[in-house]
């Protein structure tokens, strides 16, 4: 986090709501972390008051949401920083101005702006940094252990589905296929991913890749997953939140663009490699696409492979240094 080298000396605290807090029990640049349930009006006011008693003099809002801005303003917080956007300017007390450049910079670079009211020079994005403790790796080496995953095995992880919508999905037949071909180079096994939502599509893949292929959709919690992204060789993945916490792990990671955006969503990670394909409508930004998903169809098996053979090859490399 940026934050620790601007301000060094200062305690730092993440404020996010429960299903995103989570990424940061614990991390070391963060000395609290709250979580505030903010569907009702007690938790917006329950939260608001555990900010006000930690008596934080600077607020850097990164939800560009007029909600955001009012609770960070009942909190009390003398200093509060954001983009002067979504008609929040009279609740912030240092209201950033957007530029049309920064909306075609990676969303990192965007976000460390609000840091140049306390620092003369721009910061370039880092690498992305995420942890996970040595009993939650061992939890995770146990549950590998009880599917019959030797730890320290080569292990695939797959990602075949995203939230947002299917025009962020790569074919389940070339995920299986590109899994499978570094399943029996290396002699490991394939582990699948996904909400419980997405078992039927983590299903469709393991049915492709065969026995050695295991669906993981909806067995896990957000940090059990963490835990199990660290004890990844690789991870073949969509553009989605699974795929930053690979890269912000170390995972060596593969990633299938399509639809969205490289330029301001690309993982941050020290071994990451995009797949993509040019295509006169990409990206769109859409949930669905509405013609024959060609960013998606053009992408070959083969682009995978390759992005994967490389990325291990650079990993092992910086390993043995």
């Amino acid at each position: 986090m940026r934050a620790r080298e601007v301000f060094p000396n200062a305690r730092v605290a993440v404020v996010g709501r429960p299903h995103v807090v989570p990424l940061f029990q614990p991390h070391p640049y963060a000395d609290e972390v709250i979580a505030v349930d903010d569907s009702s009006r007690a938790g917006f006011m329950a939260g608001a008051r555990l900010v006000r008693n930690l008596r934080a003099g600077m607020g850097f809002l990164l939800p560009n949401s007029l909600k955001t801005a009012s609770f960070f303003a009942a909190a009390g917080l003398p200093v509060r920083i954001g983009y002067d956007r979504d008609a929040r300017r009279m609740l912030l007390t240092h209201p950033v101005a957007l530029r049309p450049e920064d909306l075609a910079v990676h969303e990192v670079r965007y976000y460390l702006r609000l840091l140049h009211f306390w620092q003369d020079e721009a910061m370039a994005p880092a690498p992305l940094r995420l942890e996970v403790t040595a009993e939650e790796r061992a939890r995770a080496a146990q549950w590998l252990a009880e599917r019959g995953i030797e730890p320290g095995s080569f292990l695939v992880g797959v990602n075949p589905a995203a939230v947002y919508g299917t025009a962020k999905r790569w074919l389940p037949d070339r995920f299986a296929a590109a899994a499978a071909h570094f399943v029996q180079r290396h002699g490991g096994r394939a582990v699948v991913t996904g909400l419980p939502e997405e078992r039927s599509v983590a299903q469709a893949v393991c049915d492709e890749g065969g026995p050695a292929f295991y669906n993981a959709a909806g067995e896990m919690t957000l940090r059990e997953l963490m835990a199990f992204l660290s004890h990844c060789s690789l991870y073949i993945t969509n553009d989605s939140g699974a795929m930053h916490l690979a890269a912000a792990l170390g995972t060596p990671t593969v990633a299938v663009f399509g639809s969205t955006d490289w330029v301001t969503t690309a993982p941050l990670g020290p071994h990451t490699r995009i797949v993509r394909v040019e295509t006169p409508c990409a990206p769109c930004l859409l949930r669905h696409c509405p013609i024959d998903h060609r960013c998606m169809t053009g992408v070959g098996t083969h682009m995978v492979l390759e992005a994967g053979e490389s990325v291990l090859e650079e990993a092992r490399t910086a390993a043995a240094r």
